[in-house]
């Protein structure tokens, strides 16, 4: 972590413990909650909020192996299948509060938390809407006030500063929007964050201007003639719906045919290094990179590619491989049937890139690798270093080859 870095969530997290226990502006304090009328949405106040139903009791199907799933990290043990009411929720004279860490609160104009389109996350885990985290805030900057209709983007968690869940949980907000058929009437669009290039670059893909952008982690306190905002993309767990994988891949995809100067190494072996992070890093990266040079494998920073550059190199891959984390996310550019393999620390086993391959129709393999010590959370297992044992790659490899040798054998007997 450096310097910069450090001071900033410093500063956040002082804040967030002053905001606590100093009365400031309290009259922006929410008062309750605002429950929504799932089964009949006319009888909603309409004077408070107007609700559009996109998918309701949309179920979402953990699609992973018997095996992986009793591998999972006991912290992290998904649901199998979850139902989920997807919305959109227009708020007239509404407000967004969020602390850009684990609190977004969609706020009434009768300073009510509109439940299912707010959220709140305590270690990393998504509360009931009376446990919001704005409850126990005491210290309230005013609201900068826009003129016309704002989409919010704001998600909690890694969302601000992570590409992974910029992928996962903020861009497909955007679906629901359109979905809900209120796309045209919105101004402006509260995103989490603009410091890094991908966040401008996607939004700009999807045809929105920096113009038009209000960026959360600088404005955390907003209000509007309207607030317009969806429930979470991944309701209040972390299985990943169909429906994500289909617009990522649909918003993106055609771009891997765009005509354009752009240089990409012409290999379909890709191996994605974590050398960029400070977090699971492949301790012994050298000799498993000497191990995979035979096979023709390009080493990538997922960090140092542009999106344009990550939709090209992924979308000709056949295999990729690297340890889990947020540079997998470029799987979304794959075509079905490419081979992906996932390397896990046995303290820190994760479900949702397995999820996503099987919804993208990939070829998934995983292995894990033995841990030094026992991790007991998240906190410390997304954290914790990978020893590969490369002797193990190799037999994926080899095996991969002997896939690939076998139709076109086939072909030549025919």
């Amino acid at each position: 972590m450096n310097i910069t870095t450090f001071y900033h969530k410093g500063v956040k997290r002082t804040k967030k413990i002053f905001g606590r226990f100093i009365p400031y502006n309290t009259q922006y304090k929410p008062g309750g909650v605002c429950n929504i009328n799932l089964d009949h949405p006319n009888r909603n106040n309409s004077s408070e909020i107007t609700v559009h139903n996109v998918y309701p009791k949309y179920e979402t199907k953990l699609k992973i192996s018997e095996d992986l799933y009793h591998a999972c990290s006991e912290y992290w043990k998904p649901k199998r299948q979850v139902c989920t009411d997807y919305m959109v929720v227009e708020v007239p004279n509404g407000r967004v509060y969020t602390d850009n860490e684990s609190s977004v609160a969609i706020i009434s104009r009768y300073n009510r938390v509109i439940e299912n389109v707010s959220l709140s996350l305590v270690n990393g885990k998504v509360t009931e809407p009376n446990l919001n985290n704005i409850f126990e805030q005491r210290y309230f900057t005013l609201p900068e006030k826009y003129n016309g209709t704002v989409f919010s983007l704001l998600t909690g968690g890694a969302g601000i500063n992570n590409i992974g869940h910029w992928f996962i949980d903020v861009l497909p907000r955007l679906h629901l929007l359109r979905k809900s058929g209120l796309y045209d009437k919105v101004d402006w669009f509260l995103v989490p964050s603009l410091q890094y290039d991908y966040q401008v670059e996607t939004l700009e893909l999807l045809g929105i201007p920096t113009s038009k952008i209000i960026e959360g982690d600088k404005h955390p306190h907003i209000a509007a003639d309207c607030i317009v905002a969806s429930t979470a993309p991944r309701g209040n767990h972390t299985l990943v719906p169909d429906w994500l994988c289909t617009y990522i891949q649909e918003s993106f995809m055609p771009y891997a045919e765009e005509e354009n100067d752009l240089i990409t190494p012409e290999t379909p072996y890709l191996y994605v290094s974590r050398s960029d992070s400070s977090i699971r890093n492949v301790i012994n990266e050298k000799e498993l990179l000497e191990a995979l040079e035979p096979y023709g494998f390009n080493t990538v920073v997922s960090s140092k590619l542009t999106i344009r550059e990550k939709i090209k190199l992924f979308s000709k891959a056949k295999v990729v491989m690297g340890a889990t984390g947020a540079g997998l996310i470029s799987m979304f550019f794959c075509k079905p049937g490419t081979k992906m393999v996932e390397i896990f620390n046995e303290g820190f086993v994760i479900e949702p890139f397995y999820d996503i391959a099987t919804k993208l129709g990939l070829d998934y393999e995983y292995m894990i690798c033995k841990n030094r010590r026992k991790v007991k959370n998240a906190t410390q297992g997304q954290r914790e270093h990978l020893f590969v044992e490369t002797d193990k790659v190799l037999e994926v490899l080899e095996r991969i080859e002997q896939e690939n040798e076998r139709p076109a054998k086939q072909a030549e007997v025919a």
